[in-house]
C-alpha cells in the first residue's frame, strides 16, 4: 500500500535540464500552464530578452537538437518551472518546502516570496548580459562515478572544479572546453560514463568570477524578503531564513549540494513527496538516490519527454486525492489560551487519560509525571515558575485537543496570554508538541532564575494614564508589563521600586494597586539576560510561520510571515498587549472568543474589553511596548499615535523625546552628512552649538583631513554631540570606522549600505557594555539611512552572527560584547530616505515610512525611525511627523548655506533653482549596473553628458570601439585630457583602494572603459566642490527638489540669498513653522514619545 505523503517538496532544476519543445503538449491541455508561459514571455521581453516562446517551440528543432544558447535557455527554464508552479497551485497542490539547484534556486526563492516575478526577470536578464559580456567560453560535464574520486590536486582533474554533487555516484565538473574534452576522452577509455551538458559557460567555477561584483551590486537594488515558505538552499544545504545578494551569487558560483539538501529533509521527515518542476525528470531521478531507507518518500516528475504530457499531473492528482481533507475552519471563532496564573491543582483532570500519547511524550521530555503535578502537586511545585509553565502548556494542549475533537472544527484565529501564546503557535502549526514543551520548560527555567523583581496590577487606570505615572523620574525603573483591559494594567520592575510605587498610582486615581505573587520582573527590560539566553536556545529549533493567524502579545496584531524567533524573545521583555489583540480580533469580524484551558481569566477580560468603549488609538498603529529584547541606555521610542489630541505647542515638542534625550539635542532634527566635506566642520559646529545633531561629510576625503576636522569640531563643541558620515565604500569604510573609534566619535551616519558590513559591525559592537543592571548599553550609535524596508529590517535586527564570529576570532571584540550584540539591534536610528539628492530609489514617505515603522514595532521598538528626502518646507516636515517620524533629517536645504563646504559658484547656481531643476544620472559606483543619483540640472551640462557615457558603455565593447568623432569630443571637450591620462590617474586611485579593479580592467577592455567613464563622474563632483568657474557646466551637484521648494518658500525674505542662510536658522524656521501648521487645529497630532 502506498503511503500518503505528509509534506510536499517542490524542486526546481537549473541549466542542463532544458530541451527544445519542453512542455509543448502540456500547453494544449492545461490553460494555466499556457497562460503563465505567455505572461513570462512578455515580462522577459520587457527586461530585454524577447522571443523566448518562439525559440523554445521552433518547428525546425526537436528534443535531440542542442538547446544551449544562454540568453534563451536561462529564461526558458524559469518560464517552464513557474508555469508548472502556477498549474499545480491551480490544482490545489502547494509546497511545504522549496529547493532549487543553481538557476532553480531563483525559481524556489520566487515561490517562497523572496522576490517577485518582475524583479526575477530583471535579475535574470542582468545575469545573462553580464555573463555573456564578461565570462569566457566554458562548459560542464556530468560524471557517473564515486564522487570521492574527485581530487582537484590530481593531474587527472587539473583545471576542473567540482560544480555539483547530485548523489554519491553522480557529480558535475566545470572547466574550459579543451579541459572537458580531455576529461571525457580519458574517462571513456576507463569505462566511466561522462556526458557534457548543454551549457556554454563554466558555472560554479572561477571562470564566472568576473560577474560577481557587478551582479551583486545589481542584486542589491532588488528587494529581497524573508522566505514565506521553508526554503532549502542547495548552495548551503541548510534552511535559509534570510536571502542576500551574496547568497544569490553563491547559488551561481558555489558548488551545488543537492544530495546534502535532500538528505537534510530526509533526516527531518518521513513520507515526503518530491515534485520535480524542472523541464525534465532529472531532479526526481537524483532525489530517489538520496532517500533514507524506509522513509516512505516518493518522487514525481512533472515533465518527461518520453512519457505522456499529463502523466506527472495525473499521478499527483491521485496522490493528493488520497490525502485526508483538512478540518473545517470557523473563521468567526478565535481560541484563546491562558497564561501563568491560571494554574490550579486538579487542572486538566480526566483529560490525561483521554490523550495518553500526548501525556507520555510530555513525561518523557520533562522527566516526571505531569499528570501527578497538575492533579495532585504532592511536592508543592505547581506554583514555581519552572514547573508552572510546562504544566500549563500541557494542560492547555489537552484542553485544545478535547475542544477540537468535540467541535469537529478548527478556529480561524488563535491567541494566548504570555505563556499561552506558545500554545497558540503550536495549535497553528508553528512547531510540534515536543518542541513547544521544550521551549516553555527552558523559558520557565530562565524566568525563574530572574529574582528580586515584582509585578503589580493597577486597577482603574488605562494604559496612557499608567504611562504618565511611570514617566516620573522616581519610577524610571518600572515598565509597563501587561495591558489586559482598559482598566487593568500590570507594571513590572525591581521589587522595592514596584512595592513603593503604590502611592503614586493611587494618587493618580487608581482604585487599587495589587502586587502579584511572582518573584521576577516579567515582561520588562529587566528580563533581558533571560531573553538573550532564550534567543540562543531557539536557534537550534525547527520553527515555522503559523498556518493560521496568531495574535502576537508584542504587537497586538497577527504574526507576520517569516521567522517567529525574534517575537518570542521580545515577548519576555515587552508588554503583553492583550487588549489590543482582542480589539484586533473583534475588528476582523471574530464573534466567538473561546477560552480553552483551565480557568476563566481571559473570558472575564474579553467581557471587560467588549463592554468598554474603544479608545481612539487605532489598533493598527499600537503605541510602543516598553523596552524590549534590545535594551539600550536610551529611552524607548514610542511610535506616533494619531488620535485627536492636543496639538504640539512648540518646535521642541515635535518628534521623539527619546531621540532628543539619547543624543542630547534640542530638536528631533538632524543635519545629514554630505560628501567631500560639504557638510563641513563649520556647518557641524554651528548646528551643534544650536542644539542640533549634525554629521561631518567624510565620504571621499582622506584620513588626515577627516581626523583634523573631527579634532576641530570637538575643540569647538566640547561635550556637545556631533557625528561623522560613513558612506558605503568597501575600500574606505574600514579606515573611516577605525578613525572614528580612535577619536571617540560616538555616533555615525551610515549611508548607501544595503546590509551590515564588517566595518559597521565593528563600530557597533566594540562600544557595547553593561549597565549596573546588566542591560546592554551601546556607546557607539548608528543612524542608518535606508530606502527600502528589507534593508531597514537588516539594521533592525542584531548584527549577523557570522560577522560577530569573525570579529571575535580576530580579537577585535570581547566574548561579552559578542554576546551582548545578539540582543541589540544593529542601529539606534533608522532614517527612511524618500526621493532625495544623491543616490536615490525615488521612494515616497507615505509608502515607506509606515512600512518601516511597522517593521520597527515588530522587531525593535526601541529604535527611532526618521524621515529624510524632500524636506524643504514646513508642510513637508509637518507631514513627516504626521506620518510618524521620530525625527527628520535634512540635506539639500543645507547645501546652499554660508557654512556648506561647496564652492560659491555652486551655491550661486543652487540659490536660483526650483523644484523642476533636478535630474537623474548614473552613479560612479553603480555605473555598470544602472544605479542612479539625483543632481542639479539647471545651468550645467553634466546630466546629459553622464547619461551619454552610460549609453556608450552599453553599446560598445571598449574605448577603441568608439567612433573617432565621439572619442574626440569626450577627450577634448568633456574630460579635457586623453583617455590614457585618465586611465593612469584611475589606476593610481584603485591601486590604493581596490587593486582587483585594475586587474579586471587589464583583462576586460569594457570594464576599463567603465572605469574611465566613472572618472568623469567623480571629477565632476570635485569640480563643483572646488568651484572651477571655467568648468561650471561639468559640475555634478547632488541635490533634490527640496532645495527648490525651500527657495520658493523663502523668496522675498531675509533668507533669499545663500550668504544669509545658516543651518541652525533653517532648522529653527522649518521646525517652528511645522509646529505652527500642526498646531492650527487643521490636523490632529501628537508628537512621537509624548504622553496623552
Amino acid at each position: 500500500m502506498v503511503r500518503v505523503p505528509k509534506r510536499t517538496v517542490f524542486m526546481f532544476a537549473g541549466q542542463g535540464s532544458q530541451f527544445y519543445g519542453m512542455g509543448r503538449q502540456l500547453r494544449t491541455i492545461h490553460p494555466v500552464f499556457d497562460r503563465t508561459l505567455r505572461e513570462l514571455d512578455t515580462m522577459f521581453a520587457d527586461a530585454g530578452l524577447p522571443g523566448m516562446l518562439d525559440e523554445m517551440y521552433r518547428k525546425d528543432r526537436g528534443v535531440t537538437d542542442p538547446f544551449d544558447r544562454f540568453a534563451h535557455t536561462h529564461p526558458a527554464i524559469l518560464m517552464i518551472e513557474l508555469a508548472l508552479l502556477d498549474m499545480l497551485l491551480a490544482e490545489g497542490v502547494g509546497p511545504d518546502y522549496v529547493l532549487g539547484t543553481s538557476l532553480g534556486e531563483y525559481a524556489a526563492a520566487t515561490t517562497a516570496g523572496v522576490l517577485d516575478r518582475e524583479h526575477l526577470t530583471r535579475a535574470i536578464a542582468a545575469q545573462v548580459r553580464l555573463t555573456e559580456q564578461l565570462c569566457p567560453p566554458g562548459g560542464m560535464a556530468a560524471v557517473l562515478d564515486d564522487v570521492s574520486r574527485f581530487d582537484p590536486d590530481s593531474p587527472r582533474w587539473s583545471g576542473l572544479e567540482l560544480a555539483a554533487v547530485n548523489y554519491d555516484r553522480h557529480f558535475v565538473v566545470s572547466g574550459t572546453p579543451v579541459t572537458l574534452d580531455r576529461l571525457q576522452e580519458r574517462l571513456r577509455t576507463e569505462g566511466i560514463a561522462c556526458q557534457q551538458l548543454p551549457v556554454r559557460f563554466a558555472f560554479h567555477s572561477a571562470q564566472v568570477d568576473a560577474v560577481a561584483e557587478p551582479y551583486q551590486r545589481m542584486m542589491a537594488t532588488i528587494p529581497l524578503h524573508a522566505p514565506k515558505l521553508s526554503l532549502v538552499s542547495c548552495a548551503t544545504a541548510t534552511f535559509v531564513d534570510e536571502v542576500t545578494p551574496a547568497h544569490m551569487w553563491n547559488t551561481v558560483r558555489g558548488p551545488i549540494r543537492f544530495a546534502d539538501a535532500v538528505r537534510l529533509l530526509e533526516r527531518e521527515h518521513d513520507d515526503l513527496c518530491y515534485v520535480d518542476l524542472g523541464p525534465s525528470p532529472t531532479l526526481a531521478t537524483f532525489a530517489t538516490h538520496n532517500l533514507r531507507p524506509g522513509s516512505g518518500a516518493t518522487a514525481v516528475a512533472m515533465i518527461d519527454p518520453f512519457a505522456p504530457a499529463d502523466s506527472g499531473l495525473t499521478r499527483l492528482r491521485e496522490i493528493f486525492r488520497s490525502r485526508p481533507a483538512p478540518p473545517r475552519r470557523g473563521t468567526r471563532t478565535a481560541v484563546l489560551f491562558p497564561g501563568q496564573g491560571s494554574q490550579s491543582v486538579g487542572m486538566a483532570g480526566d483529560l490525561f487519560t483521554r490523550f495518553p500519547d500526548l501525556v507520555a511524550e510530555a513525561d518523557e521530555i520533562l522527566g516526571y509525571s505531569v499528570a501527578e503535578l497538575c492533579t495532585e502537586d504532592p511536592r508543592g511545585e505547581l506554583n514555581r515558575t519552572e514547573f508552572t509553565q510546562p504544566a500549563l502548556f500541557v494542560a492547555n494542549a489537552l484542553h485544545y485537543r478535547a475542544w477540537e475533537s468535540d467541535h469537529g472544527t478548527s478556529p480561524g484565529f488563535f491567541a494566548g496570554h504570555s505563556l499561552g501564546e506558545f500554545n497558540a503557535l503550536w495549535a497553528a502549526g508553528a512547531f510540534d508538541f515536543g518542541t513547544g514543551l521544550r521551549m516553555v520548560r527552558r523559558r520557565g527555567e530562565l524566568m525563574a532564575g530572574m529574582v528580586d523583581g515584582a509585578m503589580a496590577a493597577v486597577i482603574g487606570l488605562g494604559e496612557e494614564a499608567v504611562r504618565a505615572v511611570l514617566s516620573s523620574e522616581t519610577l524610571g525603573d518600572i515598565d509597563l508589563a501587561n495591558v489586559n483591559s482598559g482598566e487593568q494594567v500590570v507594571v513590572s520592575g525591581p521589587r522595592e521600586a514596584v512595592l513603593g510605587a503604590k502611592p503614586a498610582f493611587l494618587e493618580a486615581g487608581a482604585r487599587a494597586y495589587v502586587p502579584l505573587r511572582v518573584s521576577g520582573a516579567f515582561h520588562s527590560r529587566h528580563m533581558a539576560p533571560a531573553a538573550a539566553e532564550f534567543g540562543r536556545f531557539l536557534r537550534e529549533l525547527d520553527l515555522r510561520s503559523p498556518t493560521v493567524p496568531v495574535i502576537a502579545n508584542v504587537t497586538g496584531r497577527p504574526y507576520p510571515d517569516g521567522d517567529i524567533r525574534p517575537m518570542l524573545v521580545d515577548q519576555l521583555v515587552s508588554p503583553v498587549r492583550w487588549e489590543h489583540g482582542v480589539r484586533r480580533l473583534l475588528a476582523d469580524g471574530v464573534t466567538d472568543l473561546v477560552e480553552v484551558g483551565p480557568g476563566r481569566v481571559l473570558t472575564k477580560l474579553v467581557t471587560a474589553i467588549r463592554d468598554a468603549p474603544e479608545r481612539k488609538a487605532a489598533p493598527e498603529t499600537p503605541v510602543s511596548p516598553a523596552p524590549t529584547a534590545t535594551p539600550t541606555a536610551t529611552p524607548t521610542a514610542t511610535p506616533t499615535v494619531m488620535p485627536s489630541v492636543a496639538p504640539a505647542r512648540s518646535a521642541v515638542a515635535l518628534g521623539s523625546a527619546a531621540f532628543r534625550s539619547a543624543h542630547g539635542v534640542r530638536h528631533a532634527y538632524v543635519c545629514g552628512s554630505m560628501y567631500r566635506g560639504i557638510s563641513s566642520d563649520e556647518l557641524v559646529v554651528r548646528a551643534g552649538r544650536a542644539g542640533l545633531l549634525a554629521f561631518f561629510g567624510a565620504g571621499g576625503l582622506g584620513a588626515d583631513r577627516v581626523g583634523a576636522a573631527v579634532d576641530r569640531i570637538r575643540a569647538a563643541l566640547g561635550e556637545r554631540p556631533f557625528g561623522v558620515g560613513v558612506p558605503h565604500d568597501p575600500g574606505a569604510e574600514e579606515a573611516l570606522v577605525e578613525l572614528c573609534l580612535d577619536r571617540g566619535v560616538r555616533v555615525v551616519e551610515a549611508s548607501e549600505f544595503t546590509r551590515v558590513t564588517r566595518a559597521l559591525a565593528r563600530y557597533r559592537v566594540t562600544g557595547l557594555t553593561r549597565d549596573g543592571g546588566g542591560a546592554a548599553v551601546p556607546r557607539n550609535r548608528i543612524l542608518v539611512k535606508v530606502s527600502r524596508p528589507d534593508v531597514a529590517e537588516r539594521f533592525l535586527r542584531p548584527v549577523p552572527e557570522p560577522l560577530l564570529r569573525e570579529l571575535r576570532a580576530e580579537g577585535v571584540i570581547t566574548a561579552e560584547q559578542a554576546e551582548l550584540a545578539t540582543i541589540v539591534p544593529a542601529a539606534d536610528d533608522v532614517c527612511v530616505a524618500a526621493d532625495s539628492g544623491g543616490h536615490t530609489e525615488r521612494g515616497s514617505h507615505p509608502v515607506l515610512l509606515p512600512a518601516v515603522r511597522r517593521l520597527r514595532d515588530r522587531l525593535a521598538p526601541g529604535v527611532r525611525v526618521g524621515a529624510a528626502g524632500g524636506l524643504g518646507t514646513p508642510e513637508a516636515v509637518a507631514a513627516a511627523f504626521l506620518l510618524g517620524a521620530d525625527f527628520v533629517l535634512t540635506g539639500s536645504v543645507n547645501l546652499c548655506t554660508a557654512e556648506a563646504g561647496i564652492s560659491d559658484v555652486a551655491k550661486d547656481l543652487l540659490e536660483r533653482i526650483t523644484v523642476a531643476d533636478t535630474d537623474y544620472v548614473p552613479t560612479a559606483g553603480g555605473f555598470e549596473t544602472g544605479e542612479q543619483a539625483q543632481v542639479l540640472r539647471r545651468g550645467v551640462f553634466f546630466p546629459a553628458r553622464a547619461r551619454r557615457l552610460r549609453e556608450l558603455y552599453l553599446h560598445h565593447s571598449s574605448l577603441d570601439d568608439l567612433d573617432a568623432e565621439t572619442a574626440t569630443v569626450i577627450q577634448k571637450r568633456w574630460f579635457r585630457r586623453d583617455f590614457e591620462a585618465v586611465w593612469r590617474e584611475t589606476a593610481a586611485y584603485f591601486a590604493e583602494r581596490d587593486p582587483a579593479q585594475i586587474e579586471r580592467a587589464e583583462r576586460d577592455p569594457r570594464h576599463r572603459m567603465a572605469l574611465v567613464f566613472r572618472w568623469y563622474l567623480a571629477e565632476s563632483r570635485r569640480l563643483a566642490v572646488e568651484g572651477d568657474e571655467e568648468r561650471r557646466t561639468d559640475f555634478q551637484i547632488q541635490c533634490g527638489p527640496a532645495l527648490g521648494a525651500f527657495n520658493q518658500w523663502v523668496e522675498g525674505t531675509e533668507l533669499e540669498r545663500w550668504r544669509d542662510r545658516h543651518v541652525d536658522q533653517i532648522a529653527e524656521r522649518l521646525m517652528s513653522a511645522a509646529a505652527d501648521h500642526l498646531g492650527r487645529g487643521t490636523v490632529a497630532f501628537r508628537p512621537a514619545g509624548a504622553s496623552a
